[in-house]
């Protein structure tokens, strides 16, 4: 039987930059193409620093996906009207319980395949936050 392995590639620059980001805004990528063979799964980095977090004191972070790198699906990139963030694919939650830089990394191997995507990050931490990125690297296979 053969070995299937994986591969991470090399870590992207920043996709998201959120600093100053007010607190309960959105904001979203640009279209990322991963390209005509889609990676087996894309992990996903976000870092921020807060100083003094109320409320939620977390960060969001979501996905659209399209087919035709055109029409994405619906739901909030920027503003802060969240009444439609149902329609966004939740990719994960980074706790921001205290001052300082909070780090975590999440996969996106439980939404649908999709080859274009945009990340939107949502801050819920109560303060503007004092600077925040979103990075991506793809995972790829080799039988």
């Amino acid at each position: 039987m053969p070995t299937f392995t994986q591969a991470q590639g090399a870590k992207s620059p920043p996709v998201i930059t959120m600093g100053p980001l007010l607190s309960d805004t959105y904001i979203a990528s640009s279209a990322i193409d991963l390209g005509p063979n889609i990676p087996l799964d894309v992990t996903v980095e976000a870092v921020v620093t807060v100083t003094s977090p109320t409320g939620d004191q977390q960060v969001l972070l979501f996905a659209q996906l399209s087919l035709d790198g055109v029409d994405f699906g619906s739901g909030p990139t920027s503003g802060t009207v969240a009444t439609d963030e149902v329609d966004l694919h939740w990719i994960g939650t980074l706790p921001c319980k205290t001052t300082g830089t909070h780090r975590k990394a999440f996969s996106l191997s439980g939404l649908p395949v999709a080859r274009h995507i945009k990340l939107i990050a949502r801050n819920r931490t109560g303060v503007t936050l004092a600077s925040g990125f979103v990075y991506k690297a793809d995972i790829t296979g080799v039988a």
